[in-house]
């Protein structure tokens, strides 16, 4: 009888084998194959100028965002001066400028008291000229008025944004916001130009053209002082300084959390407020 031989490795039938093939290939392919980490989200893209400047009526939050990350201030400049030269030309057409200069002159104690010397045709030279200058001088501020005003509300707010918040961005960056932030004057010279033509024009104020603060109720026998205070307390005045609060505080949310920003803001512009009322008080 021929001797048995035995085998370790235990006999498997075909279907067996190929369950097995199987469960190591699986087993192989979990083995080799990485995680694969999720797909970061895609960059917003930029925002155009106009979307830009339609942004900060409607969706201001998002605007600033996207001017904070890119700052430029070019097409926010030149809307604020094709405006104001449009509503120039509206007052300068309109608006009796010999009876304004009177009443500036009336306003201004050691202006009247110099003129109330003059003789009559002297008196009447003197507001003629004074006229011609007023309507020169609203061209001038269209030009050079709207750069100086931004720049000086993007330095004063700029410093007390980086020292009372520690905002951390750049003056760039705060003029942009600062440009932006002053639309809602341009949407008030705008709304302003066919109410001057509407108007009488011994009721046109060039100074104060819409009726959207308190002084413009005041009427024209109001100390200075009163003028400045309150034509400051203007519903666009008010929403450009909102305005530059929701920009900083998009500039540096952490440093500058909205509720916080605000405080800056009004802070800032009523402490200045004060300071011109003051001055007007003491000396006009």
């Amino acid at each position: 009888m021929p001797a048995l031989k035995y085998s370790l490795v235990p006999v498997r039938s075909a279907s067996q084998k190929a369950v097995l093939r199987n469960l190591v290939v699986e087993d192989s392919e979990m083995a080799t194959t990485t995680a694969v980490p999720p797909a970061a989200p895609e960059p917003q893209p930029p925002m155009s100028a106009i979307s830009r400047i339609a942004g900060v009526f409607f969706s201001p939050g998002i605007a600033f965002r996207d001017i904070a990350l890119r700052p430029n201030w070019i097409a926010p400049m030149i809307l604020l001066i094709v405006i104001w030269f449009g509503l120039c030309a509206a007052l300068v057409k309109r608006a009796d400028w010999v009876d304004y200069t009177k009443q500036q002159i009336e306003k201004n104690k050691f202006a009247a008291s110099r003129i109330e010397a003059l003789p009559e045709a002297q008196k009447e030279a003197a507001y003629e000229q004074g006229a011609q200058r007023s309507k020169i001088s609203q061209y001038v501020r269209g030009v050079i008025g709207w750069p100086f005003l931004i720049l000086f509300s993007a330095v004063i707010n700029f410093a007390a944004f980086k020292l009372i918040g520690g905002v951390r961005t750049g003056f760039g960056t705060a003029f942009a916001i600062t440009a932006f932030a002053h639309l809602p004057m341009s949407l008030r010279e705008l709304l302003a130009i066919p109410v001057t033509f509407l108007k009488d024009p011994q009721t046109i104020d060039p100074q104060n053209f819409l009726a959207s603060n308190v002084a413009a109720f005041l009427g024209d026998s109001a100390p200075v002082w009163q003028l400045i205070f309150f034509g400051s307390l203007d519903i666009f005045s008010i929403w450009s300084v909102i305005l530059m609060a929701i920009g900083f505080s998009a500039a540096d949310p952490k440093k500058a959390p909205i509720g916080k920003a605000l405080g800056i803001a009004f802070g800032t512009t009523f402490s200045f407020i004060l300071l011109f009322t003051m001055i007007a008080w003491i000396f006009l």
